[in-house]
């Protein structure tokens, strides 16, 4: 059987994500000996020259039906693939938009709408039977199924559970440290091969390539309080000061110090960095002039037998904590770098971990026995240790309400606690093959990042966030944190323009939303409903109407009055002269997928088509239509073009013109706007939206209400699960429940 047959089943014949996947493996498997059956080793070769790393467990698993990697992923593997032909010849891989990549791309994208719609166990019930006192093994998703922990349910489960979210693998070393980025954006990482690793929490993908420059390990990472700086310390005795937003040195690197850099932390204003190193000393060092502030903190910190391992400014600024390797926690004047009182005396054995609370009240400190918790101002120790961790205790962090104390241990567990009864909550954690080295809660406490001697990081999520976060896409994801950091979540505002929001339209990737208004056409950040870049203007008269192009070079086609106009996003030019030859208004416009054809709505009731490259007319106009034409949209395999006029919405074969089945007329009011995302099609009216089945159409669902906005037009996100709407009160950003968007 050829894959071009497998291909096309039916994708709702087998109903779970896991019968898909062995269908999905049995078709790989196909594919792979119509091309030359080459070996892992092989693919994985070709693959490198293509730019992707195919690591042998990820290969196996594809393969084996096990899982589903990202899709940068998968498409690396169909195209590595593809490198040989049907007859075992050599050949060139096809690019990213070649047609013959159609059907895998569509394959993936419904695999991972499935998985999104099912309930899955927490991932970290699956781990709960690993022993962590055994030698060091490879995370649970590395290793050979033979090989890992049968499933236990926890015993003390209770509704606080935590829930794994993803796990990074770096394989580069083991991982040090952690840190988040003010707003959550970031999660940093460190590990012993001298690299720090961007990730954004959300996805667990990687951002960018990793900063380099330290000679050795790198020990420690932290963000400055408003997120502009991050510094590194390092194994060479430099700390580094980088940009987190372009991934560049910010300056010359702090190179004072005579041993290496365990520990770095940012007063809350941001005006002071602290160093503790190997020698026994801590350095605060003004990060703007990259200056020692009066040298090295002075008094006994230097004699006190042995490394300052650890320290940590309270909230307030007023003490910074260090500890040194006689077990004793002293509290230091920033201001003066004089000691405030005694140590805090009371662990059997070196200190680990410390932390404050988020209001200052309370200090955390951690030893190879137990957690205690300490009253900063008295220097009082405040209750009875926690115990629980079978071993040392290596890290400790407040979650930023306060309301949970996190602790991580040798034993490769994290314990979270209520540090007012001081009673542990919930069950431990689990899953990580070595000792927990460091951990942090997001800045919203959202979730909680882990590092491992595994050399692994995993996430987190809280239950009540996690419950609707593993039905949305990782943009929809992206835009509901944004949201709950803000307050209520229904929708996210983009305010801007300085007159009615005319129109919106979603980039393919989901990463950019553009509207316009009679002024002018605006980029915007979805997830955070951010500006990009400075306002498109060149038309004389009010923009209608906004599509970006699907595959090929990324183009956005803007249309006024009389005129069409191309541009480039990323610099904001216009491209070539202006498109014309509609005997009316121009409405709407869209790109067929791929770039290669532009359609345009007007007034004289007809849709005419263009190629982008020459600016020449294709074809005869689409005319059927007995009113102007004011909306269009293409699906995302291009076979089919969506017109909407005040009576009704017209689908058409772009290829012959054809009209395909009867018009779809439920609105009450004429029919303003459409888009297409994942496998809806929605059509807004003056007063609801409405999504279909373009295939059947069949409405999906009851209409949703636009609560009184004046709406104008409407956009899909390609994953089909963020509605964008706007209209005269400014841009509302809407999340699709997944039934609508995975159908």
């Amino acid at each position: 059987m050829s894959t071009e047959g497998a291909l096309g089943r039916d994708p709702h014949e087998t109903s779970t994500y896991e019968e898909q996947l062995q269908i999905l493996a049995a078709d790989l498997a196909m594919l792979r000996i119509e091309r030359g059956n080459l070996s892992l080793r092989d693919i994985r070769s070709r693959a490198k020259k293509l730019g992707a790393d195919l690591s042998p467990p990820t290969l196996s698993r594809t393969f084996n039906g096990k899982g589903l990697p990202n899709r940068d992923t998968f498409m690396a593997l169909i195209r590595a693939l593809m490198t040989r032909d049907p007859h075992d010849q050599e050949c060139t891989a096809p690019s990213h938009d070649d047609p013959a990549l159609r059907l895998w791309r569509g394959r993936w994208n419904a695999l991972a709408a499935l998985r999104l719609s099912q309930p899955r166990l927490p991932e970290h019930a699956k781990a709960l039977s690993e022993t962590p006192s055994t030698p060091r093994q490879p995370p649970e998703e590395e290793r050979p199924a033979a090989s890992r922990p049968p499933v236990t349910e926890p015993a003390n489960t209770t509704d606080s559970d935590w829930s794994l979210r993803h796990v990074v693998a770096s394989r580069n070393g083991r991982v040090i440290g952690v840190g988040f980025s003010p707003d959550g954006r970031l999660l940093a990482s460190v590990s012993g091969d001298g690299r720090v690793r961007l990730w954004d929490p959300v996805t667990a993908q990687q951002v960018g390539d990793p900063l380099t420059g330290h000679r050795g390990g790198v020990l420690a990472v932290a963000f400055s309080p408003d997120g502009r700086l991050l510094a590194t310390a390092g194994e060479d005795g430099t700390v580094g000061l980088w940009d987190p937003a372009t991934r560049q040195v910010v300056g010359v690197a702090l190179t004072s110090h005579t041993s290496a850099v365990r520990v770095l932390g940012f007063s809350p204003n941001g005006q002071l960095l602290a160093a503790a190193c190997a020698d026994g000393t801590a350095w605060l060092w003004d990060p703007a002039t990259r200056q020692p502030v009066s040298g090295p903190v002075p008094g006994p910190l230097s004699g006190c037998n042995g490394e300052a391992y650890l320290l940590g400014f309270s909230p307030d600024g007023r003490f910074l904590a260090t500890v040194g390797d006689d077990g004793r926690v002293r509290l230091w004047d920033p201001a003066t770098g004089q000691q405030i009182g005694d140590p805090l005396t009371g662990h059997d054995g070196a200190v680990y971990a410390l932390g404050f609370s988020p209001d200052g009240r309370l200090l955390a400190t951690a030893s190879r026995d137990e957690t205690q918790l300490w009253d900063p101002a008295t220097g009082q120790q405040i209750g009875d240790p926690l115990t629980g961790h079978d071993g040392g205790v290596l890290a400790v962090a407040f979650s930023p309400d306060g309301r949970l104390l996190a602790t991580a241990g040798g034993d490769g567990t994290v314990r979270l606690w209520d540090p007012t009864t001081r009673q542990q909550v919930g069950a431990a954690l689990t899953g990580h093959g070595g000792p927990v080295l460091a951990l942090g809660f997001s800045p919203d406490g959202h979730f909680l990042a882990t590092a491992s001697d595994d050399e692994s990081v995993r996430l987190y999520a809280q239950p009540a966030v996690d419950t609707l976060i593993q039905r949305l896409s990782p943009l929809a994801a992206q835009a509901l944190l944004s949201a709950l950091n803000r307050g209520p979540i229904e929708l996210l505002l983009c305010a801007g323009h300085s007159s009615p929001v005319l129109a919106v339209a979603f980039s393919p990737d989901g990463r950019l939303l553009a509207t316009a208004s009679r002024d002018e056409t605006r980029l915007w950040d979805p997830a955070t409903g951010r500006q990009v870049g400075e306002p498109l203007a060149g038309h004389s008269s009010p923009v209608l109407a906004v599509a970006f192009s699907a595959g090929g070079e990324r183009r956005l086609a803007t249309v006024s009055r009389d005129e069409t106009r191309l541009w480039d996003p990323a610099t904001g030019q216009q491209i070539g002269d202006p498109f014309a030859g509609h005997k009316g208004r121009v409405n709407g416009v869209g790109f067929l997928p791929g770039g290669r054809l532009v359609a345009a709505a007007s007034d004289d009731e007809t849709v005419r088509l263009w190629r982008p490259a020459t600016g020449r007319q294709v074809g005869e106009p689409l005319a059927g239509h007995s009113s102007p034409v004011l909306a269009v949209a293409f699906s995302p395999d291009g076979r089919c073009l969506a017109t909407v006029s005040r009576d009704e919405t017209r689908l058409w074969d772009p290829v012959t013109g054809r009209q395909l089945g009867e018009p779809l007329a439920n609105h009450n009011s004429r029919v303003i706007g459409v888009s297409f995302g994942g496998r809806c099609l929605a059509t807004v009216s003056r007063d609801e939206t409405r999504l279909w089945d373009p295939v059947t159409g069949r409405q999906l669902g009851e209409p949703l209400a636009n609560h009184g906005r004046t709406v104008l037009a409407v956009a899909l996100s390609p994953d089909g699960h963020l509605l964008a709407i706007a209209g005269h009160d400014g841009t509302a950003l809407w999340l699709v429940s997944a039934p609508h968007a995975g159908r």
